[in-house]
């Protein structure tokens, strides 16, 4: 059968109806005519696969991946950079319009500056013969070499991991590596239960030898908990004049092209202002708190991961500073540190799944608030949530794509409201 596609939507699918049915399509652009194959029957519409591209779209390039449609990590590796922001524009302002029924525009959109080999950090996955990505809509495990959009200095440790684990025998399900500037590296080693931990080596000398020179440290974690630590588990990352010390079961911005972009574009958002007092929630290791410390008189950082809030009150230190405090709290009950703080502006970068209506409501009744900045990865969450604040008295007076996963459909924008 033969469709037309409307447009890509938010997870990267093209959109197509026929005959009263609508089908969602991976692997496709707009305007493309497509033979396409049935995968998935839904409630309310059809997953399929494409066939042949009959009429392909101008914007279409060939794959530079070899692993692209296998391994289920990339989604618009077939075409081109320039056409991909593009898509992911169309993309957020449908979500808010669609669900947030905000009609706007996007005043910037921030490319990265090398949209491949941006990724500082990886998870990947291990069935005790292949080590890589999950396959697309599975748990199979695609084997992989290196991947396109990873640090170069990740990719490089991938096969000499392979024969780590093949030699000593360790089967952990997963191993996540982070690596810094400097491309020192720290591995954590995830387990389903105790019995894999068994041949575990903990010499980090080995690591060393027989992976990465720069590894400096190895957690092996039982599912979420860590059990053993071997070496150290923090390391260093220097963006502009700042210093962030960063640990292993920390968050810190993937993308190595993009972090001092995002920190310039919410730090201008206090240049030649009046503004005295900042909550910055889901602070993490102090990102964007710490550069806003430059601008205000006080900054109160939020953060409910325990290892984060460590990593952001050493960052105090390491940036010399004396006008910041960092708490660990959830933000439903940091709610009530942010309303004695008395803030002018909030920062919030919250996790995909967004804020809830009483962090909403709570914070837009703090009468000392004139500006929420919201930092977003997820478009349909940050539709609605915009769509509440903007029914609590703020007024979005801006809106910026800032492409923190190329190749990707994920969208990270930075929106600003103001009451």
């Amino acid at each position: 059968m033969m469709v037309e596609i409307e447009k890509i939507v938010y997870n990267g699918y093209g959109l197509a109806k026929k005959d009263g049915k609508t089908y969602f399509i991976p692997y496709v652009l707009p305007k493309e005519e497509v033979s396409i194959k049935e995968y998935q029957q839904k409630k309310d519409y059809i997953v399929a696969y494409p066939e042949n591209i009959i009429k392909p779209s101008p914007y279409r390039i060939e794959p530079l991946c070899k692993y692209f449609k296998i391994c289920g990590g990339c989604d618009f590796l077939h075409t081109t950079y320039e056409y991909q922001l593009s898509l992911k524009k169309d993309i957020l302002i449908d979500q808010l319009k669609r669900i947030g029924k905000i009609e706007t525009y996007i005043e910037k959109i921030i490319p990265s500056t090398n949209p491949f080999n941006y990724r500082n950090r990886v998870q990947l996955k291990f069935d005790g013969k292949n080590l890589g990505f999950y396959k697309r809509d599975s748990h199979e495990v695609v084997d992989i070499d290196s991947c396109l959009i990873t640090k170069e200095d990740i990719n490089k440790i991938i096969n000499p991991l392979k024969r780590f684990l093949f030699k000593y025998a360790i089967s952990p399900n997963q191993i996540q590596i982070f690596s810094n500037g400097k491309n020192e590296k720290l591995l954590k080693f995830v387990f389903s239960d105790s019995s894999q931990i068994a041949n575990v080596i903990h010499d980090l000398t080995l690591y060393r030898e027989e992976i990465d020179e720069k590894i400096k440290g190895v957690g092996l974690y039982i599912k979420e908990d860590r059990v053993i630590l071997i070496g150290e588990d923090i390391i260093f990352e220097n963006v502009k004049d700042y210093k962030f010390r960063v640990s292993i079961d920390s968050f810190f911005q993937v993308n190595i092209f993009q972090i001092e972009n995002l920190i310039d574009e919410v730090v201008n958002e206090f240049k030649d202002s009046s503004y005295k007092k900042v909550v910055d929630f889901y602070c993490g290791v102090g990102t964007l708190t710490i550069p806003v410390c430059n601008y205000v008189k006080n900054v109160l950082g939020i953060e409910s991961n325990p290892e984060a809030v460590k990593d952001a009150k050493a960052n105090v230190k390491h940036n010399k500073l004396s006008n910041v405090k960092f708490l660990k709290a959830k933000t439903d009950k940091g709610l009530k540190y942010g309303k004695d703080f008395i803030p002018d502006v909030v920062i919030f970068d919250p996790p995909r799944s967004g804020l809830n209506k009483k962090i909403i409501f709570e914070i837009s009744d703090i009468k000392s608030i004139e500006k929420v900045i919201y930092v977003s990865c997820e478009p349909s969450t940050l539709a609605r949530d915009l769509k509440d604040f903007t029914s609590r008295g703020f007024k979005l007076k801006s809106i910026k794509l800032l492409d923190m996963f190329p190749q990707t459909y994920h969208i990270e924008s930075i929106s600003v409201l103001e009451r």
